[in-house]
């Protein structure tokens, strides 16, 4: 019977052989340990035959085409069982968010325009004006974050039928981010086929910069069905709003093979802004891969730190060896997650990277973390020769910021350094105006000592240091602000006045004042013009180029100009008589 068995059992293995030789050696045990089990069983059915040739006989014509049947179903049942995985089931349902009007803002003391004739000529555009002045307006209003007008831009959004008019209020509300319009995105975005593409997109913004988290079941339902134009913005927007359940959806996505380069590249991006730690290994050996797509790997890698394994960190450290710049670039993104000596080792070796990409995110990483050690590198890629424009502006902004003696000395020296380019100079006193630490007294007497001259340098660098002067509201700037506005020069007056309007120095207001006066007096003339043809003088010249401005500037700041009194004229001549005009006088000083 033992030499029975062994018979059978060899034939089973040969008549299998070609079958298995591909497999690995866990499927082939598996088949070896089944195909026992079926031998065993039939040499019990051998029992009562009398000689070995009918046992033989037997096997063949009885047996032999089930067992090899039977092999067959385990192998397959086998391979299957290896290669299912299950997929996550995502359980949420789609919803939308609540109605709700706007959130309303008591700070008109913020406002560029703060006149009441802006909000009548505002309202009376929003109620009688053209579509093309509405877009207008909305585009202005979310510029300047201008509040005011929310509750008739809401109800306007419901009223138009037109497109146009409706994607600007999304990203009105987009800047502002206001959920009052989270309803109808999320509408859109659990049904989109029927809206345009172009506000599906700004759905997708306004949904993550407002944090509908309502909207989330239906941007998984658009990732799932990927289709191509709604899979990156959805998935985009998943990276915003998404939890632990979107990460555990997204980790299917890692095993699979049909997505486009762009999906699998956005895929990544996501996964780390989750920090999606399901998908760790799969996207350690990704980044790894040196035959992966390069884009794919790079946010592999920047994903890696976002995620913030402490054995994340080694992994990078020897991924910024490999020789794609693209790739290093995102090793620093991703190791600026960690804060220890051995990230500070590879962004410091970054700074002196050969490629200025890899420069300019070690820039940004020392920002990040502060790596105030770091200002002497900085210093020497600003006085490079060699280095490139961008990187040194970048390294001027984060020396400023940093806020280091070293630093602070090395940026006055470039403003009082003749031979430093208007361009970088303007750009230094924009970083230490902006950080507000050192240098403004130096920026001050440098604006002061280009009014001495009006060749070309020296008013490019006036006009440029004005630019930086009126982004603040800084009372250290009256006196310098005084200065532009008594130039001759009208840019430079003109620069003066825009100085004014953010600062509104009250030592300036009579001159401000002074030069609104000749705005008033051409229209007082224009109004003599069309009421008495003939007595107008054609060809008189505006005393003050900038007069119609100062008078705009005034008007936003709620102070009333005063029109000046036309002046008198001589019935039989029509000269005018001599007669002082009036002042232009704001309401603080009446």
């Amino acid at each position: 019977m033992k030499k029975i068995i062994a018979l059978v059992s060899a034939g089973i293995f040969f008549s299998s052989a070609n079958l298995f030789s591909q497999e690995t050696a866990a499927v082939i045990e598996n088949v070896t340990e089944t195909a026992e089990a079926v031998v065993d069983a039939v040499s019990h059915s051998f029992d009562g035959l009398e000689d070995e040739a009918d046992v033989v006989s037997s096997f063949a014509e009885d047996s032999l085409e089930d067992t090899e049947g039977e092999v067959l179903k385990a192998y397959n049942e086998s391979k299957n069982k290896k290669e299912e995985k299950p997929k996550y089931k995502y359980t949420k349902e789609k919803n939308v968010a609540s109605k709700k009007r706007p959130t309303k803002h008591d700070s008109k003391n913020d406002y560029l325009d703060k006149s009441d004739n802006y909000e009548e000529e505002s309202n009376a555009v929003f109620k009688y004006g053209l579509e093309s002045q509405i877009s207008s307006l909305i585009d202005e209003l979310t510029k300047n974050e201008d509040h005011r007008f929310v509750d008739q831009i809401y109800d306007l959004f419901y009223e138009t039928k037109d497109a146009a008019v409706k994607d600007k209020v999304i990203e009105y509300f987009t800047k502002l981010k206001d959920p009052c319009l989270g309803d109808y995105a999320c509408e859109v975005i659990n049904d989109p086929y029927d809206t345009r593409r172009e506000t599906v997109d700004r759905c997708f913004k306004y949904v993550s910069e407002a944090q509908i988290k309502e909207s989330v079941p239906g941007l998984v339902d658009l990732v799932d069905k990927e289709e191509e134009e709604y899979f990156t913005g959805a998935l985009t927007a998943l990276g915003d709003l998404g939890e632990r359940e979107e990460a555990e959806f997204l980790a299917d996505y890692l095993d699979r093979d049909d997505l486009t380069v762009p999906q699998r590249q956005a895929l990544m991006k996501v996964l780390g802004r989750i920090k999606a730690i399901e998908t760790w290994d799969k996207v350690v050996e990704i980044a790894k891969d040196e035959d992966e797509n390069s884009f794919v790997r790079m946010y592999a890698a920047e994903a890696i730190g976002a995620m913030e394994k402490p054995e994340g960190e080694d992994i990078l450290v020897d991924l910024f060896e490999s020789t794609d710049p693209n790739l290093r670039c995102h090793v620093v993104k991703g190791i600026s997650h960690f804060n220890d000596e051995k990230a500070d080792k590879v962004i410091i070796q970054a700074l002196r990277d050969s490629q200025y990409k890899v420069r300019i995110e070690a820039i940004e990483a020392v920002e990040k973390r502060e790596m105030k050690d770091s200002v002497p590198y900085l210093i020497f890629r600003c006085k490079d020769k060699d280095e490139l424009k961008n990187v040194k502006e970048k390294s001027y902004k984060v020396i400023a910021k940093l806020n280091t003696s070293e630093g602070n000395d090395y940026l006055i020296s470039l403003l009082e350094d003749k031979k430093t380019g208007v361009g970088a100079r303007a750009k230094v006193a924009g970083c230490l105006l902006a950080e507000n630490n050192a240098g403004t007294k130096e920026v001050i007497e440098l604006a002061r000592s280009t009014m001495k001259s009006d060749v070309k340098y020296q008013k490019d660098l006036r006009y440029a240091l004005g630019k930086e002067f009126a982004k603040y509201d800084r009372g250290e700037f009256a006196e310098i602000c005084s200065e532009y506005l008594n130039s001759t020069d009208v840019a430079t007056q003109g620069t003066g006045l825009d100085m004014w309007a953010k600062g509104r120095y009250s030592s300036c207001r009579a001159k401000v004042e002074e030069i609104a006066r000749d705005a008033v007096e051409e229209e007082n003339k224009e109004e003599e013009k069309t009421a008495k043809p003939g007595t107008y003088k054609f060809g008189q010249k505006r005393k003050n180029a900038n007069a119609k401005k100062a008078k705009k500037i005034l008007e936003m700041d709620g102070s009333t100009v005063i029109k000046a009194a036309p002046e008198k004229t001589d019935a039989v001549s029509g000269d005018a008589s001599e007669k002082p005009a009036s002042t232009a006088v704001s309401e603080d000083a009446k």
